[in-house]
């Protein structure tokens, strides 16, 4: 067979192929109807929903709670027993701003949370729909030109939001709150709010740095106003008498300004310490157990830093530090941390500005936010 035989063979093979190919046939479509009732504008409306089933619908409060503006007296102002509060306030600290914006955030990486699909995987439960009224106060109104006002608005509107009568007075009567920072000089105004109410607490400090600095160290030895800051707040709360002597860091791992004074004053205000290394020693259960034992069955105030973790897993923080706890690392301590009475707490020094585009920062920081909640709802608390 010659050459040119072979050729035409090949050709005519390949039209034939091409012919089965065009041969395909598709299923029916029968199934798809002259129209779609979701799109639909001539029919009656009257039964569609636009009230749910939404997470991106009305105000961005923290996982769709509802709205409460807690600061204004009114006679049918709603009862609720744990507030989230916003404190957009970043001129505290010593390097990049940008955690005014954290409240925000925090809410926006809230947004696939609700109510209504609340339920945990570890434990069945479900924060939101248990016995407690939760509501969404939005943020403080905070100036921002001089710090010292601003933190006598955030200390007044801690004041008021905690000094309603709560919607469920028998179980647990005094309203607690769960700041959204907003750097950790705020922390000293829900501190002294708290000690209104509770009397010293135990602190349970989630961070990379000690903040127990003295303000002569950090800021102070510019002016008593510079004093006030970020890394000093838990110096001033030990001043004041807001604190126990059986408060603990965990998490630690930033340097020091003064390589043996700034511990010695660090134990001078109450303080014990699980460095970030520690976790690798005696894991998470160690770490839960050091916790428990430091502040045991007192009342307990906890704040969290989103620099506690690595930058890998937060890096949208002022001051970064290498070396940090893994998201799911921090979450399971705070979850070993049921039974304690937690009167209080925040999750601070969230700057959005510096996320990823994947806002990994407000998603853990939203989560983090969670745990505290669920932390308060497992045990009410009564004076």
């Amino acid at each position: 067979m010659s050459s040119n035989q072979l050729l035409s063979i090949s050709a005519i093979s390949s039209l034939l192929l091409a012919a089965c190919a065009r041969e395909i046939v598709f299923p029916s479509i029968n199934t798809i109807y002259a129209y779609q009732s979701p799109l639909r504008v001539d029919g009656n409306l009257d039964d569609v929903d636009i009230t749910t089933g939404s997470q991106f619908s009305g105000l961005t409060t923290f996982a769709h709670l509802p709205y409460v503006n807690c600061f204004v007296d009114t006679n049918d102002a709603q009862k609720y027993d744990i507030a989230f509060l916003g404190a957009p306030f970043d001129t505290g600290v010593t390097a990049r701003p940008g955690a005014r914006f954290g409240p925000g955030g925090i809410r926006q990486g809230s947004r696939r949370m609700s109510p209504n699909a609340g339920w945990s995987v570890y434990t069945g439960e479900n924060s939101f729909e248990n016995w407690a009224t939760i509501v969404d106060c939005g943020d403080a109104p905070l100036t921002f030109l001089d710090n010292t006002v601003a933190l006598k608005q955030l200390e007044k509107a801690h004041k008021v939001i905690s000094g309603r009568p709560a919607a469920t007075t028998k179980t647990s009567p005094i309203p607690r709150i769960i700041t959204l920072g907003g750097d950790h000089t705020t922390t000293l105004a829900a501190l002294r709010s708290t000690h209104a109410h509770w009397g010293e607490v135990s602190v349970i400090h989630f961070d990379s740095h000690i903040d127990t600095w003295d303000p002569k160290t950090i800021g102070g030895g510019i002016s008593h106003y510079a004093g006030v800051n970020h890394g000093t707040f838990l110096h001033l709360a030990h001043e004041e008498g807001l604190i126990r002597n059986t408060s603990i860091h965990a998490g630690i791992r930033a340097p020091l300004i003064r390589p043996k004074g700034d511990l010695r004053n660090d134990i001078r205000c109450g303080f014990e310490i699980v460095r970030a290394r520690d976790i690798d020693r005696i894991g998470v259960s160690g770490v839960i157990e050091k916790l428990k034992s430091r502040v045991g069955d007192t009342n307990v105030y906890i704040s969290v830093d989103i620099d506690v973790l690595d930058p890998a897993f937060a890096p949208a923080t002022g001051t970064s530090e290498v070396g940090g706890w893994s998201t799911r690392e921090l979450l399971s301590i705070l979850d070993g941390l049921k039974g304690m009475k937690i009167v209080g707490g925040d999750i601070v020094e969230v700057a959005p500005v510096y996320d990823s585009a994947g806002e990994i920062t407000v998603l853990a920081a939203a989560e983090i936010a969670h745990s505290l909640l669920t932390l308060m709802v497992q045990r009410p608390v009564i004076p």
